[in-house]
């Protein structure tokens, strides 16, 4: 019976080693395109958003896009850890995130930041290579470092997102201008709340992620990544001004929008500045 399921599951990988991560890829690329446009045209036209139609092609754009990078990801040879890949895989697990809180919070508005992202990193993971060499040797604790890391950064990406809307919502209302995007975007007080959940959950989460690199990593000053340490743990330190003054002091509005974008620049500098750097502009 053992043995029956393991021959199951080689072949099911052999299968899946046989397609071409480009079909899935396009595939998903092309719905997420559609959801996009009619997200855009639902705007231009001041309707209500089609949820059931965009969750009706964003459901088997997932299906094709979690394809597309797990073949892209789990190679033949290793896995590949290059700068394309894991955007893309950040950008699929934000989706996912984002998909699931759609059940019980009003986060649909995040799509329209997401769906065109998720564009754009599949056709970077499918057709820029950066001639990294898939890794063969990756021990537990690293794999955990990983996971916890790009389940950060996912999380306070959507905070980012979060941000740009609330500060756009909070300015149109102070003025008292009406824009396109505020009617589907749920009440200020409800966008500000959603807001400092995300950023306390990918706090806690980063704090995890960093702190295993510490323990788990062998140097996290080595020269290669001093810089990817020393601006992650920068936007650790703004993550904690952020939530202990609006904890402390009621900081919110336009200002914590302000604080959530420099930390999350820092933190996107710290860690895909970086793999650019020894990735692309080293490596060439």
């Amino acid at each position: 019976m053992r043995y029956a399921k393991l021959a199951k599951i080689l072949s099911v990988r052999r299968i899946l080693q046989g397609i071409s991560p480009a079909i899935p890829g396009l595939i998903a690329t092309v719905l997420y395109s559609l959801a996009t446009l009619i997200q855009i045209r639902s705007l231009s036209q001041r309707s209500d958003l089609p949820l059931r139609l965009i969750d009706s092609i964003a459901v088997p754009a997932l299906i094709a896009h979690a394809l597309a990078t797990w073949l892209l990801l789990v190679t033949p040879t290793g896995i590949d850890l290059g700068i394309w890949g894991i955007a893309n895989l950040v950008a699929f697990v934000m989706v996912i995130f984002v998909m699931i809180m759609r059940l019980t919070l009003p986060v649909h508005s995040l799509l329209l930041f997401l769906f065109p992202l998720c564009v754009v990193s599949v056709l970077a993971a499918l057709f820029a290579n950066t001639g990294l060499a898939p890794r063969t040797d990756l021990p537990g604790r690293l794999i955990t470092h990983i996971l916890t890391s790009i389940a950060a950064y996912s999380i306070l990406m959507m905070a980012a997102f979060q941000s740009i809307m609330l500060a756009t919502q909070e300015r149109y209302l102070r003025v008292k201008h009406r824009f396109s995007l505020g009617r589907f975007l749920p009440p200020l007080e409800t966008m500000e709340s959603l807001l400092f959940r995300m950023l306390w959950t990918g706090f806690a989460i980063l704090t995890v992620a960093i702190a295993s690199g510490f323990l788990f990593l062998d140097n996290m000053f080595d020269q290669r990544i001093v810089h990817h340490t020393v601006l992650s743990s920068a936007s650790w330190l703004v993550y904690v001004a952020l939530l202990g003054g609006h904890y402390l002091f009621g900081w919110r509005g336009a200002s914590a929008s302000r604080w959530t974008l420099i930390a999350f620049t820092l933190l996107l500098l710290g860690y895909f500045g970086s793999k650019f750097v020894v990735e692309i502009l080293l490596e060439r």
